[in-house]
This record gives structure tokens, sequence and C-alpha cells, in this order.
């Protein structure tokens, strides 16, 4: 009877063990699911953020401008006379020899100008004949009076008909220059704005002739940061865009700061340094004529050595210099955990959309380019 009692009360005791260990179970378990669950939830609100990995290359510079080509030696030849126009001998497109005849005009203003101011010559060298009997006639006569008036009329006539002969030279050259247009040189004719029986506009070219074999050029605006990376002879490429796109060869021919710049903009500052340079480039090739639209396009790269390469959007700057943020890898006892790490670079270079480093990250670093709240070193983040 004793012996029954002593296994009821250890079975009892059993059971009591195994309901206690059962319950251990079920509130480390819940304990362990609730934790992971916090984990997670935490996990879900940390700041969620973009790396990358910096990449090893050399950072390129590009360069890209836009013009009109025209002609790099052009003349607009113009006629200030009011004087209508007799014939018209050339036409646009028209090729032509220097001192070829281009514009007549009716010189008959001209003409009947000169025949009058020499018909007074003549009257001037008449009346000086005259002068000189009046004198010849004092000298038989013997009267001083009369000799020196004489002497004073030749002398003032003589000065009269010098100033006279220097006129009609004068009105005699330019009659030779204004009633017609010559080619200064040998070239097109790019345009040609005259009407036979018309009188030319003042002010206004009548015809513009081009020197096709000086080749075509275009001044084009780039950023005075990128302007150093051009120099002065330089051959390059250029896209022309007519009726079909040809590329031909160009030659930057100058480099100089740009004209609203030298004028002085609005707001300017007088020591501040130009935002952009006019660059000049010379451009041969067949078929051009003027007009075309050309794109210059060059990719610069600065470091014959690679370098890493992250976006400008990775870096910041502070008063002590520019830095990325990192991440930093920790291990926990419920998984590993993100956190930020602030780092100062060496930027050696850069362009629109990277920058170079010299010295702050490391091949395998994951720098944060993006986050969608502000960060600080040392914040735990989840990567997107």
């Amino acid at each position: 009877m004793h012996t029954v009692e002593l296994q009821g009360m250890e079975l009892a005791e059993a059971r009591k063990k195994r309901k206690m260990v059962a319950l251990s179970g079920v509130f480390f378990g819940l304990l362990l699911v609730l934790t992971l669950f916090s984990n997670t939830l935490q996990a879900i609100t940390l700041p969620k953020v973009r790396t990358e990995t910096p990449v090893k290359g050399k950072l390129v510079h590009s360069i890209e401008a836009n013009g009109t080509l025209k002609p790099v030696e052009e003349a607009e030849l113009k006629n200030e006379t009011g004087w209508k126009v007799k014939a018209v001998h050339v036409k646009v497109g028209d090729a032509v020899v220097k001192d070829q005849l281009l514009i007549t005009y009716d010189s008959k203003p001209a003409d009947r100008q000169i025949a009058d101011e020499q018909t007074a010559l003549k009257q001037q060298k008449l009346q000086l004949d005259g002068l000189f009997e009046s004198f010849v006639e004092a000298n038989r006569n013997g009267d001083s009076t009369a000799i020196s008036k004489a002497k004073r009329d030749i002398e003032s006539r003589q000065l009269d008909i010098d100033v006279r002969e220097r006129k009609i030279q004068a009105l005699q050259e330019d009659l030779a220059g204004q009633r017609q247009i010559v080619a200064p040189f040998d070239g097109i004719v790019t345009s040609v704005r005259a009407t036979e029986g018309l009188p030319s506009l003042s002010g206004q070219p009548v015809v513009r002739v081009s020197n096709a074999s000086r080749g075509y050029g275009m001044s084009v605006l780039v950023a005075a940061d990128l302007a150093t990376f051009l120099s002065v002879g330089e051959k390059i490429e250029v896209e022309v865009k007519d009726q079909t796109v040809q590329v031909m060869e160009g030659r930057i021919d100058e480099i100089a700061d740009s004209q609203m710049e030298l004028a002085g903009g609005a707001g300017q500052k007088q020591d501040a340094p130009p935002a952009s340079k006019t660059v000049r480039i010379t451009v041969q090739g067949e078929g051009l004529k003027g007009g075309e639209r050309a794109v210059v396009r060059l990719q610069k790269s600065v470091s014959a050595d690679e370098q890493l390469l992250i976006s400008n959007e990775a870096v910041h700057k502070d008063q002590e210099g520019k830095f990325v943020y990192v991440i930093e890898e920790r291990k926990g006892p419920l998984g590993n955990g993100f956190y930020v790490r602030k780092s100062y670079i060496r930027a050696a270079d850069g362009n629109a959309n990277q920058t170079a480093v010299r010295e702050g990250i490391f091949p395998m670093d994951q720098v944060i380019v993006e986050s969608g709240e502000p960060l600080q070193p040392g914040n735990r983040v989840r990567l997107q």
C-alpha cells in the first residue's frame, strides 16, 4: 500500500515537470517570436538607402556644342551714292575671281558734276590768261602798283585752279570706285540685293562674296572649365547636317572670353571668372556653301591612370571637406545590421555625373547614393 502511494506521487511529480517544461518552451518560443517581430518591425521603419560600388576607370569630360557654318572670310560690299543700278552681272552661287565686275551703276550725276567742274576750271584758266596780260601791260607801263596787284591776282587765281584740279581728281577717283562693284577676291557670291533701274539701299550690303578657299567656320560657347581641356590648333571631328549628315575635320582656331562677358553682363562681378568661352572652329570640306548646322562632340580624359569613380549624388561637403556615407555591416545575435559611416574623400576631378576619388574609399565599399531620410554617422539603415 505504501509502495502504491509512492508510485502515484512520482507520477504526479513527473506530470508537473512536463507541464513546466512545456510552459517554458511556449514562453521562450513566444519571446523569440516577439523579438523577431520587433526586429522586423524596427527594420521596416529604418531609413531606406540606395548604394553603389565604386567603379574603376578614367573620368571622361564630354563637350558638346552646335552652331551654324559661315565663311571664314566674307566681304559685304556696299554703295552709298544712291545711284541707280545700271546692270547686275552676277547671281547667288556664281563663282567669281578677284576684280571681276559684279554691279554697274548709272554714274550720270557724277559725270555731270565732273563736267561742270572741268568747265569751271577752263574758265579759271582763261581768267588766269587775262591776268597775265594785265601783268605784262603793267610792266610795259612801269606802274608798280598795277604790277603788285596783277601778281596777287595771278597767285590767287592759280590757287583757285589748284583747288579745282584736286577736286576734279578726287571726283574722278570716287567715280572710278563707285560706278561699279568688283570682287575683292576669288570666291562665291552668297547674296545679291540689287535690282536694275533702282537705287541701292543706303547702308545695306549690295553683294556678299565669300572666300571658299579659306573654309567655313562657326563660333560656339563652351563652359570655361571645359574649355581648359581644348587647345588652339587641335583637330576635331565636326558633324555637319544639311540634306545628309557628314563628318568633317575641323580645327580650333581661337579660344577667347565670350563677347557678353567682355561687355559685362548685368550683375556680373568684375573679378568673377568667366562662365564660358567662345571657341572658333574652322571646317574644311567639299560641298559646303554656308548655313549648315554643325555639331561638335568631344570626350576628354585628363588623367591617364584609372581611378575610383562614384556618382556625384554620393558626394557631400561640410567645413572639413568632401565626404561620402559608406555602409558598415555589423554582426548581431539575430542577424547582421547595416550602419552609416562617414568617410572624407580626396577628389581628383569631376564631371557633370561622376567624381574621381583618390583617397577615402575602397573598391569593395558600398557608398550611399540616395536616402529616404537625412543621415547621420552611426544611423542604422536598410538597403534598397
